[in-house]
């Protein structure tokens, strides 16, 4: 081309503007229809808002008016979890009254989350405050939801009874209504049809029932509604079941309540948010479905007149602000059953593999406890250190023989136990011997871990030792070594009512009369290592004595007393006393002895007293006034006797039976806080219950009783006649009891192998069949 030609330029093309942000979703939205139903129910925070918060004002209204409403004794708290009792008519109307509210509050709410789930799927937005409103506008629909929520709610309640009644045919007929439930789930696309106001009932249920069968675009849906319900209720179904079983592993706890109400609210509203997306999508779907002609795009549904037209799916968060919302009850309960406005017994509680027969509980240091037990005359005894929930393994202490312990307010042990000492083959030289045991808190910490680690550890307390007391005793070559023992013929109890220990104690040559020597030691330090001591010579039969047959209290003038009980015994030329007294001092006369009389035989008694009765006795407390209060039954006797001393020696009292509660075989246990009023444990037998008698007065002349734990009691279990009760370092009542607790009450305790060849016993045997209980107030909450 000659350079002279004329060159020609194209002129510039305009550029084509990028769409918006809304174009960009109308376009998808013509493509591909409404969001998927995850989208719509959890990337809005609208949807699980409005839900949430008519359900958590139902659920916390609810609580308050049935807690309100149920009697004092018909609930307890067992562990931060509120544990039923027993049933009533104030128990079964506060139950319906809160299941009404809780279907009111589902009904409004998924009413309201209906309304914004349809506002997210046609592309606009209805805020929680809006979709509260419109639910209050359309009674009829809350309504329908309140019946359909409330007859599930029925049916379950049938279920649940049915299952109880013939499981088997229940079980059959929940496959049944599994089987309806799936043919019938399209009749759940009904409801977003109602809420939307375009059309009557039957045609909603007409059109939900052949929505399997219309055709939509591949585009907009990818499987038939059914299809989709089906797996929605699989998959948070089997979340919510695997939740569950994660949170059974939990001991109970306040954490554990916690956990259940949290799951118990959010995988519900998870699943009832998802169901109901699910349905407003595939009928906007089909909605749309319609308003098309052949292959032309998809026409999206009109924006409701009530929505707002701007969307707010992709907001910041989504539904965990709805899903947040939730956990509220969850994080009231804990200051709740803390504070316990409504004045329920509660306590903390764990179960341990068995308390024998012979058993005492003791605080140690503070908020510790421990359970000294023993089958008299058989085993050795154990000790169990327990922390609130939880227990250590079993101290296995070094003697058959009669042994006691207190703690300390620092967290010291201090024990005193018959030993024997010599050869068990040689049957000229051997003797008990009486000994004293101080253990610091540094030395049983350091006991503790030893065996809780499972590592080798000393069968005996550690802690300086000294020898107080002395019998000697031979055999005939015949005595087996369980004579020799003489576990039948001693016993021990320990008091740290004064500055220092003073040890009671009793014992008996093999053979011969039935005569005794009693000790009294009082301690000059607290580890014993001098001590006063005080004997007096008197008949006693003994026979595996328990943890009642002797105990000792200190006034505040120094005088030690001491309950000594005894059996029948015919080899006695005299009838020796069911129950004595001795008083003595440290610096005073020699030990004043004086009988008050038991309670006799009902004709009950005497109608079913046929076994050997190894836990009767007496337990002793000092009262208000300083003076000796008496708790005894005598053997083969249910029936419980209190003695108020008049002056230290109890040469006169006040006695009064506690008729109408029957205390079966059970060791008497009681104790006497600060108000100057007894408080006492007994087991009712005949309703398998942990039941508390409250002495309005310190001579229990008034009282109330009320139940606070229902025991499991069968011939599977390792129960045992084991009933004790104490007071904490702060005045709190604890128990220890040889059966197990009702419900959800599980083992919290390491178990280790104590003898050489010995199995690890199971950490959830269901035989376990021991419990130890921590309340939580004074008098457990009695008043």
């Amino acid at each position: 081309m000659p350079e002279s030609a004329p060159q020609t330029t194209s002129a510039p093309q305009a550029s084509t503007p990028e769409p918006s942000r809304t174009e960009q979703r109308a376009a998808l939205r013509r493509m591909y229809g409404p969001p998927r139903a995850f989208e719509l129910a959890f990337l809005s925070p609208a949807p699980a808002l409005a839900y949430a918060v008519p359900v958590v004002v139902a659920v916390i209204l609810s609580t308050v008016v049935a807690l309100t409403i149920v009697p004092r004794d018909a609930v307890v708290i067992v562990n931060g979890n509120i544990t039923q009792l027993a049933s009533s008519t104030a128990v079964l109307v506060a139950s319906v009254i809160a299941a009404i509210l809780l279907c009111a509050g589902h009904a409004f709410g998924i009413t309201a989350a209906t309304h914004s789930l349809i506002a997210n799927a046609t592309d606009s937005s209805l805020p929680a405050r809006g979709a509260w409103r419109r639910a209050a506008r359309r009674p009829g629909l809350v309504a329908l939801a309140f019946v359909g929520a409330l007859a599930l709610f029925v049916a379950a309640v049938a279920a649940s009874v049915a299952l109880i009644i013939a499981p088997l045919w229940t079980i059959a007929g929940l496959v049944v209504v599994l089987i309806a439930l799936i043919v019938t789930a399209p009749l759940l696309l009904a409801w977003p049809q109602i809420a939307l106001g375009d059309t009557s009932w039957g045609t909603a249920l007409a059109r939900g029932w052949r929505s399997g069968r219309d055709i939509v675009s591949g585009r907009t849906e990818d499987r038939t509604p059914r299809v989709s319900l089906i797996i929605a209720a699989l998959i948070v179904g089997g979340l919510g079941v695997g939740l569950r079983l994660l949170a059974g592993l939990m001991m109970q706890s306040m954490l554990s309540a916690m956990v259940a109400i949290a799951l118990g609210l959010v995988v519900p509203a998870v699943f009832a948010l998802l169901i109901t997306a699910i349905a407003v999508r595939a009928v906007i779907v089909r909605e749309e479905t319609r308003a098309r002609i052949g292959t032309e795009p998809i026409v999206p549904h009109p924006t409701p007149s009530w929505a707002d037209p701007e969307p707010d799916a992709g907001t910041r968060g989504g539904a965990l602000v709805g899903l947040a919302v939730l956990l509220v009850p969850a994080l009231l309960a804990a200051p709740l059953a803390l504070v316990n406005p409504w004045g329920f017994v509660s306590y903390s509680a764990v179960t341990v593999p068995g308390v024998d027969d012979s058993a005492s509980i003791l605080p140690v240091g503070d908020g510790d406890t421990a359970v000294l037990s023993v089958n008299a005359g058989y085993d050795r005894f154990s000790l169990r250190l327990c922390h609130g929930a939880s227990c250590a393994p079993l101290f296995g202490m070094p003697s058959y023989l009669s042994t006691d312990t207190v703690g300390t307010a620092d967290g010291d042990l201090f024990t005193a136990q018959w030993m024997f000492v010599g050869d068990e083959e040689d049957t000229a030289d051997n003797r008990f011997e009486l000994d004293a045991v101080s253990t610091s808190a540094d030395e049983l910490r350091e006991w503790e871990k030893t065996t809780r680690s499972g590592e080798p550890s000393s069968p005996e307390p550690p802690g300086s030792r000294t020898t107080v007391a002395t019998l000697d005793s031979t055999f005939d070559e015949d005595d087996e070594v369980d004579t020799r023992t003489v576990s039948d013929r001693s016993a021990v109890a320990v008091s740290n009512d004064g500055e220092h220990p003073v040890i009671a104690a009793v014992a008996r040559r093999t053979g011969g009369p039935p005569e005794a020597t009693m000790w009294i030691v009082f301690c000059d330090d607290d580890a014993c290592s001098s001590a006063t001591t005080k004997t007096t010579q008197l008949e006693w039969i003994g026979g595996s004595p328990s943890s009642a047959s002797i105990d000792v209290v200190v006034t505040d003038d120094g005088t030690a007393v001491v309950t000594l009980a005894d059996r029948e015994d015919s080899r006695s030329p005299e009838p020796i006393p069911a129950l004595r007294v001795i008083s003595a001092k440290a610096d005073g006369a020699e030990p004043r002895i004086e009988a008050p009389p038991l309670a006799g035989l009902t004709e009950s008694d005497e109608s079913r007293y046929s076994e050997y009765d190894e836990t009767f006795g007496a337990r002793l407390e000092l009262g208000a006034d300083g003076l000796p209060v008496i708790l005894s039954r005598a053997e083969g006797s249910s029936l419980l006797r209190l003695i108020t001393c008049a002056d230290a020696s109890c040469s006169s009292a006040d006695a009064r039976d506690l008729t109408g509660f029957d205390s079966g075989s059970r060791t008497p246990a009681f104790a006497i806080d600060e108000t100057g009023r007894p408080l006492i444990a007994i087991v009712g037998e005949r309703r398998s219950s942990l039941d508390l008698i409250d002495c309005l007065d310190a001579t229990c002349s008034e009282l109330e009783a009320r139940s606070i734990a229902k025991l499991v009691q069968g011939d599977a279990l390792w129960s045992t006649e084991a009933l004790a009760l104490n007071l904490d370092s702060s005045g709190k009542p604890i128990i220890a009891v040889g059966d197990r607790l009702a419900g959800d009450v599980r083992p919290a305790v390491d178990t280790i192998s104590y003898e050489p060849g010995e199995d690890r016993p199971p950490r959830d045997d269901d035989r376990w069949a021991g419990a130890v209980l921590n309340c939580s107030d004074a008098r457990c909450g009695l008043r």
